[in-house]
């Protein structure tokens, strides 16, 4: 996997995202729950993606 800047956005959003869902899961607070779980999705999602483009 070549380390380009989506993959930095990528690895971002999927720590960033897991941050949020836990902050929020702790905190009680559905909205950081649900966009931290988006967040996280798209950035397992995307470095997923580009993994098996690398491969291929």
């Amino acid at each position: 996997m070549h380390w380009r800047g989506r993959t930095i956005v990528r690895l971002f959003l999927l720590t960033g995202g897991t941050a949020f869902l836990v902050t929020g899961a702790l905190g009680g607070d559905v909205l950081n729950v649900v966009l931290g779980a988006v967040a996280a999705s798209l950035g397992g999602v995307g470095l997923a993606s580009e993994w098996t483009e690398t491969i291929s």
